[in-house]
């Protein structure tokens, strides 16, 4: 097993992607958050908000988990239809029942997965899209794991795709290592449109109002077309940043590997607010989540964050054991009884192992779990449970008493 890995770009700058896209609003809608029953790409959904529609019933309790020998997980587990599809470092994608764990199939690939997978929610394209670390992209039957197609890129695939629904022309949205963000024919893997940067793209594509944001190794967020793939415009950004922003209304919102948290205004295309980490300008390696008026972000500085995105204000923050590199998921839930008032939590997990549940509204926590072992992968969250895969190479999931 090859669990080497350097985080940073060939150049001094490693680089974050956003595609906004193919919808008319940004503002807050369905679109902006993960079905009750399907986590279906990195982030939930196609505007990167990290936040689901299903309802959490605590204290979480483990339903199970799963340990597989010699090997580690840095993908986040992606959720449809009942089953839970990753992949690990050592090659292997795998599909499992989201009820036992159970193993449905499995695919050998010659290079390792880093890259969360993507799922298709039309009945007539039912494709699972995931890219391996030699840089290739390949579609898989989600029922038999049969290979539908494969797209060869020139550098490693280690953001996960987004497929944008549009019936026969739906989408893929894949960044590679080799600077190009793909534009994909869902159905055959047909190349549609290309765009190049100066460096590497290492993140997941997001989608809402009609735009592609591009943040690269070359110190600018990229605004692009989304049904063409020109360039809008650009903003300058200070540093490198490998996380995938979050969009909401006219914003999107990301943190930098320098320890500066960003709201870039697309339309205006200049810098809303930016924020310096609070602890001693440590990286944000983790994606944010976006619930009500708060952005909700992990730090290596050992921490949870939340800013006001209005302003940027830093309304909580709470100390984690370990460094917080996976992205929090946003839910609700009760946590005084299954017939007590939902409330709005943040799950999210740290390099100790720890599992957390913490109020989003002012950073409570409300319940934890020891794994053993730490977490790069973020949570999925699909029908009432949450499945989580660690460095250990163990897959767990937890539910409802």
């Amino acid at each position: 097993m090859n669990r080497s890995y350097s985080w940073f770009c060939t150049s001094v700058q490693v680089c974050v992607l956003v595609l906004v896209g193919c919808f008319s609003s940004a503002s807050a809608a369905p679109t902006d958050e993960a079905p009750a029953d399907k986590w279906p790409m990195f982030r939930g959904c196609l505007a990167g908000t990290g936040r689901s529609a299903s309802m959490l019933h605590l204290p979480l309790v483990e339903n199970w988990h799963r340990t597989f020998p010699k090997t580690a997980f840095e993908s986040t587990p992606v959720i449809a239809d009942d089953t839970i599809y990753i992949g690990d470092l050592d090659g292997i994608f795998y599909a499992l029942a989201i009820a036992s764990g159970e193993t449905k199939w499995t695919f050998k690939a010659q290079a390792g997965f880093r890259s969360a997978a993507a799922i298709s929610t039309d009945a007539a394209e039912p494709l699972v899209v995931v890219g391996d670390s030699s840089g290739l992209v390949r579609a898989f039957d989600q029922r038999s794991g049969a290979v539908q197609w494969e797209y060869e890129t020139e550098g490693e695939i280690s953001g996960g795709p987004s497929i944008v629904p549009l019936g026969k022309d739906s989408r893929v949205l894949v960044g590679s290592q080799d600077a190009s963000l793909s534009c994909l024919l869902l159905s055959n893997g047909k190349l549609l449109w290309k765009y190049t940067i100066a460096d590497q793209i290492r993140c997941s594509p997001t989608v809402a109002g009609g735009r592609v944001f591009l943040a690269g190794c070359d110190g600018k967020l990229h605004v692009i077309d989304a049904l063409t793939g020109k360039s809008v415009g650009d903003v300058s950004i200070d540093g490198p940043t490998g996380t995938t922003p979050a969009a909401l209304n006219d914003r999107v919102y990301f943190g930098s590997e320098g320890g500066v948290f960003w709201a870039i205004d697309f339309q205006a295309r200049s810098v809303a607010w930016k924020v310096a980490t609070a602890a001693n300008s440590q990286a944000y390696r983790s994606s944010a989540a976006i619930v009500e008026d708060l952005a909700i972000v992990g730090s290596r500085g050992k921490a949870i964050e939340a800013f006001a995105i209005a302003d940027g204000e830093r309304k909580w923050r709470s100390s984690t054991r370990g460094r917080v590199d996976a992205s929090p998921v946003v839910v609700r839930a009760t946590i005084n009884g299954i017939d007590s008032p939902p409330v709005s939590l943040v799950i999210v997990a740290d390099s100790a192992g720890t599992i957390s549940a913490l109020r989003s509204s002012d950073g409570t926590r409300v319940w934890t779990f020891d794994a053993g072992n730490g977490f790069s992968a973020s949570p999925a969250v699909a029908k009432g449970r949450v499945v989580m895969a660690s460095d250990d190479g163990t897959v767990w999931c937890f539910g409802s008493q």
